[in-house]
Order: structure tokens, then C-alpha cells, then sequence
């Protein structure tokens, strides 16, 4: 007997990976401003536009569940990555004669989808060490 899908859950392959990829360019936007007025602001002495979007939690104070520019400009990339990862990577846990695996399947086609992995991951990584950088600093 063959299983048919029922006509409200049609599935669209090719909607999924590029709706993930425009998300997550739209999640990369803040950290990318953000690294742009930090390289402004090294390069040429710019600080007006660093000091506006600088993620100082004690310049501007804030409550413990309350939305923060600085959680979007570090989460952003992250949940980019995983957002992405999850449409091009497959992972499977099988149990074969006995023993259970894990089967990882990398999916093809999926190029714009890789890019944003690595710009986000690439992106995470300065955030990170920019802010590890500002703790010992100050």
C-alpha cells in the first residue's frame, strides 16, 4: 500500500533551504554593522556610529528578560548557523545488528545554505574574540 500525502502538506524541497538562507542573512545583518563601524572606527577614528550600537551592558542597562541590540548582534550568527546547518546536514541514528549509529548526510545543492554557515560561523568567531578582547581589557 502506497502512502500519499494529504493535499495541505505538500512539501516544498526547494522553499525550505532558501527561506533558511534569506533568514539567515537577515540574521547576520546586526553583527555585520556592527563589525563595519568597529573596523570604521579602528581604521579611520569614526566613533559616532560605533558609540550608537557598541553592545555596552553597562552603559545601558537592562532587564534580565528583556531584548538587548547586543543578544542580536552575538546570537544573530549563531542561531544563522544552526538555522542553516539543520537545512543542508541530515543526521540519522540507526541501530544495525545490534549496535546503534550515528550516519551524518551532507546535502547537495545546498551552496547558498554552506555559504551562510561559514560567513556565521566565520562571524561568531570575531564576536567571540572581540569580547573576550573587551573583558581583559577592562
Amino acid at each position: 500500500m502506497k502512502a500519499t500525502a494529504s493535499p495541505t502538506s505538500t512539501p516544498m524541497p526547494a522553499l525550505r533551504p532558501l527561506l533558511s538562507g534569506v533568514i539567515g542573512m537577515a540574521l547576520l545583518l546586526p553583527a555585520t554593522y556592527f563589525l563595519c563601524t568597529l573596523l570604521a572606527r579602528i581604521l579611520f577614528g569614526a566613533r559616532t556610529l560605533y558609540i550608537a550600537i557598541a553592545p555596552s551592558f553597562l552603559q545601558s542597562p537592562f532587564g534580565i528578560l528583556s531584548f538587548h541590540l547586543a543578544q542580536a548582534i552575538i546570537y544573530g550568527p549563531l542561531i544563522a548557523v544552526l538555522l542553516n546547518l539543520f537545512a543542508t546536514v541530515k543526521v540519522r541514528l540507526e541501530h544495525e545488528g545490534g549496535r546503534w549509529g550515528v550516519r551524518v548526510h551532507l546535502l547537495k545543492g545546498h551552496w547558498l545554505n554552506m555559504a551562510i554557515v561559514f560567513q556565521s560561523g566565520l562571524l561568531f568567531l570575531i564576536l567571540v574574540a572581540y569580547t573576550l578582547i573587551q573583558h581583559w581589557r577592562y
